[in-house]
This record gives C-alpha cells, structure tokens and sequence, in this order.
C-alpha cells in the first residue's frame, strides 16, 4: 500500500496541468480503487489500454487508465497517435463511481451530484474524445482545447488535427484558457460553473442522501442543526452558497437568496454577466 500512495502521489504531481484541486481532493475518494487494480493496470499493453479507454464506464477505470498511460506510455508516440484517432469518438458511456469528481456540464445536467468540493476536469469524461483528450493532455503537458459534452464534429476535428500536427514536430499553438483576475475561487469562476453550482442548491434526494449520511457518520446526527457549525459542511450546499456569494460580490452570504432566488436570477441575467478583473467578481453588465 505504501507504493501504491507513492505512485499515486506522482500521478497526481503530473495531472495538475490538466485539472485543478476545488478545496480538496484524494485519490482514497476514488469508489473502488484498490490496490490490486493499480498493479493491473500497470501491466496493460498500449493496445489494451486504447481498447479500454472506449470502454471504461467508471471514474476508478478511467483514473486506472490515465495513471497507467502516464507511468507507461508517455514516450510511445504511437500510443499518442492512436489517441488522436479517438478525438472524434463521439460515443458516450454513462460513468459510475463518480463521487468528487466534478465536470460542470455534468452537474448542470443531473448525471455528477456536487459534493462541495473534488476534482475539477475540464474534459468530458464521459465521451470516447474527453477521455483521449485528457489522456492526451495529461501525458504531453500540452492543451490545444477542451472537449465538452457540447463540443460539435468540427470542433472535435480541430482540436485532432493541432494533436496529430503537434505530434509530427509541427509548431501549434496551444489553447489558453479563461483567466478570472482576482477571484477567491479560479477552479470554479466560469459561467458554466455558476450554472452548475445553481442546479446543484435545487432540491434533490440523493443530495439529501449524501447529506444525511455524513450527519451520521460523523456527527451521529439525524437532521441539520439549527446553529451554525462544522455539521453544516455535511450539506454540500453550504460549500455552493459560499462559493455563489464570492462570485457575485456577496462579502457574505445574503440567506435571503435561496435556491429559487438564484435560479431566477440566472434565468433573468445569465447572459448580462461580465467579470470584473478588479472587483474580482461577476457584474451585471447594463
């Protein structure tokens, strides 16, 4: 097992160009990572790993995949050629497990619960392309775009041919992503975040679930407290609420902005909000 914490150490020192850490994030958050998997997937040939990067329908398989990539295919070029081919895969695979794993369109669409805090990817991991993207990325230290689960054949087409340019010695430029100057919380100041920390404050059971759960594991609680404490953290909204405050400005939460508050105030201006280098906020522009 300690090799198994080192090695995952290393891992993670070398996907923090493709992802960013939302408070906090580990590897033991991963459902069903074991470290007989580890060890099996260390084993797999390139081959074996393209085939399984089609099928893998899991956040554990899926991390086995890029760990094993990193480790063991880094310099094979011809690995790194086959993953371009699987850019335009468009297919889909519906991914389990997926507990502090957060990809915004993802929980803006219902299918990742927003636990408050976890690992930001950028790439669409539940398509065929986002997983070979973020093989791709993770391996070279290079972006020459995102795939998203919006993300049309031409863009998808683009982003492979900077790829197969860049692995030919050609001279591409790379993708340069938003920058939010000022703000508290850069790993979730898109647009697409807001949206997806909106939906995440609505009602939900299973949301209340995680919710209950953490109460009784770790508080040996039954129901939220009325005063404030640490038990409030169990609520994942308690982290979104804060999160939506320092983005639009609020010094503090104002409580009188509940979830239907915010919902209407996205309706309403989601297309007006500018962000402001120096106040470090959205505004709504006029």
């Amino acid at each position: 097992m300690k090799k198994l914490l080192v090695l995952l150490f290393i891992f993670s020192y070398f996907i923090s160009f493709a992802q960013k850490v939302l408070i906090s994030w580990g590897q033991q958050t991963i459902e069903g990572l074991t470290e007989e998997k580890f060890n099996a997937a260390q084993k797999l040939s390139a081959e074996q790993l393209l085939s399984k990067n089609i099928t893998d329908a899991s956040w554990c398989e899926i991390f086995l995949t890029l760990n094993s990539s990193i480790n063991n295919q880094s310099k094979n070029s011809e690995y790194l050629k086959a993953l371009t081919g699987q850019i335009t895969n468009k297919a889909i695979t519906s991914i389990e497990g997926t507990s502090k794993l957060i990809i915004w369109e993802r929980i803006t669409s219902g299918e990742i619960l927003f636990e408050g805090k976890g690992l930001v990817v950028e790439n669409d991991l539940f398509s065929v392309a986002g997983r070979a993207n973020q093989l791709l990325q993770n391996m070279t230290k290079k972006n020459f775009g995102y795939v998203t689960s919006s993300s049309t054949d031409d863009d998808l087409k683009i982003i492979q041919n900077k790829w197969v340019k860049f692995i030919s010695n050609q001279p591409v430029d790379e993708y340069r992503p938003a920058e939010f100057k000022g703000s508290a919380i850069p790993e979730a100041s898109s647009l697409k975040a807001i949206e997806a920390l909106i939906i995440s404050i609505q009602n939900n059971p299973k949301k209340d679930a995680l919710t209950k759960k953490c109460l009784q594991k770790i508080y040996k609680l039954d129901e939220m407290p009325k005063e404030k404490g640490p038990a409030l953290y169990c609520s994942p909204d308690t982290h979104s609420y804060a999160y939506l405050s320092m983005l639009l400005g609020d010094k503090k939460r104002d409580e009188t902005k509940d979830a239907l508050w915010w919902k209407k105030f996205w309706d309403e201006n989601h297309g007006k909000l500018a962000w402001d280098n120096e106040k470090g906020f959205y505004i709504v522009a006029k």
